[in-house]
């Protein structure tokens, strides 16, 4: 079968969906039975990375090269005549993009690894939707977020020919929200064997003095999106800092959204944390395996999440970590003792301050990474994903 993997812009700011869309590729691309074109505007250097290493996979442009000036001339030409053409000739309506690469490539299958349907009139479509937080959490989203959700989302669930999620709670709200019949819907966590981080190795730790870190720290990698909760997280050190604790300290990398400046930083100001947490803004992925391999452990606060990236990372890195207990990650850790309530402040600062003086507990929390880590290294989900491929080409 040939395959399209539709990822036409990528970028940092789409966190943990282009994490995903990323280590999906690469699974891929040990796929030796069907043929992927992969279609990419050449913006993201892991994915172009990713297509270098494997030339199996082949890379079609979400935009052309530059044309030269004639062929822009000859196409303005043509506008200006289609007036007078068209009454003379028969004219057909140019064909859409996706239908001509799936032409051009005898396309069988589209495959959109994120929440977006790509469809052609030939192939068979496949979106992986990854949460629909909207309906938890309203509150997040703008009235034209939440419309376009509503209105998108469910476009997009009717006309795909299947749909792929990563956990067992997500396939439960599309059925009970949209109305979609289960056989529909495949539940494929992915393997977490092959990640941005498995190149470097001790040898590649940097110093963070580039970053002003000089200091034990523990992490919280995460863009600032009002779900990923840092704001409880701020009132967790707060209650820390009341009690007279304020060694304490926390780095949290990730994009800088509109929020932390609405709300996150006013609040650190206001009450004097600025001597307890670093927001470092986006780093690179060496300077972040650094952060990893060097703080004292990680904290995982969101009140929603599909399934946690950070999470993951810790736990496949074995450095200790915590978490809220919602939605996949109780079950990811596998151990409630790593787990806290993410709306209560002072049920975060109690796991947080022994997290930071538990040496005990931190050894117990790299004991528990290893029993979860092979679990999440080894889903059999290339099968999965391959199985799923050839069930939608014998569909009539």
């Amino acid at each position: 079968m040939n395959i399209l993997y539709y990822i036409p812009f990528m970028g940092q700011d789409m966190g943990g969906v282009r994490q995903y869309a990323v280590t999906l590729l690469k699974m891929l691309s040990k796929d030796a039975e069907n043929t992927y074109y992969v279609f990419h505007e050449s913006n993201d250097p892991e994915v172009m990375a990713v297509l270098e290493s494997n030339p199996q996979l082949k890379l079609v442009k979400a935009k052309p090269d530059k044309e030269d000036v004639w062929t822009i001339y000859w196409k303005k030409i043509k506008r200006r005549l289609l007036p007078y053409y068209s009454k003379v000739f028969v004219t057909h309506p140019e064909k859409d993009p996706i239908d001509k690469i799936c032409e051009k490539y005898q396309i069988d299958i589209i495959h959109c690894p994120y929440q977006y349907l790509a469809q052609s009139k030939t192939a068979k479509s496949i979106c992986t939707m990854h949460d629909v937080q909207e309906l938890h959490f309203p509150q997040y989203f703008t009235p034209d977020d939440r419309a376009y959700r509503a209105t998108y989302y469910l476009k997009y669930i009717n006309n795909a020919d299947k749909i792929i999620v990563s956990y067992q709670h997500i396939k439960n709200d599309i059925i009970k929200y949209f109305y979609t019949a289960p056989e529909k819907i495949t539940v494929c966590l992915l393997d977490m064997g092959n990640l941005w981080f498995d190149k470097y190795t001790n040898d590649d730790i940097e110093p963070l003095d580039t970053l002003g870190i000089d200091y034990k720290f523990v992490l919280y990698p995460a863009n600032t999106w009002e779900h990923k909760n840092h704001q409880k997280l701020m009132e967790a050190l707060l209650l820390l800092k009341e009690q007279g604790l304020t060694d304490i300290k926390l780095v949290c990398s990730g994009h800088q959204t509109p929020y932390f400046e609405a709300q996150i930083k006013p609040f650190i100001d206001k009450y004097g944390l600025n001597s307890q947490v670093n927001f470092v803004g986006v780093v690179d992925e060496k300077l972040l395996y650094s952060l990893y391999k060097t703080c004292l452990g990680v904290v995982v606060p969101t009140i929603y999440e599909a399934g946690s990236f950070p999470l993951v990372e810790s736990i496949l890195l074995d450095i200790p970590v915590i978490c809220s207990g919602v939605t996949s990650l109780p079950e990811t850790i596998g151990d409630s003792n790593f787990v806290f309530d993410p709306m209560d402040a002072l049920a975060i600062s109690n796991k947080l301050q022994q997290l930071w003086n538990d040496e005990t507990f931190r050894e117990r929390s790299m004991e528990n990474n290893k029993k979860q880590a092979g679990r999440l290294r080894n889903t059999n989900a290339l099968n999965t994903v391959k199985t799923l491929y050839s069930s939608i080409n014998a569909l009539n």
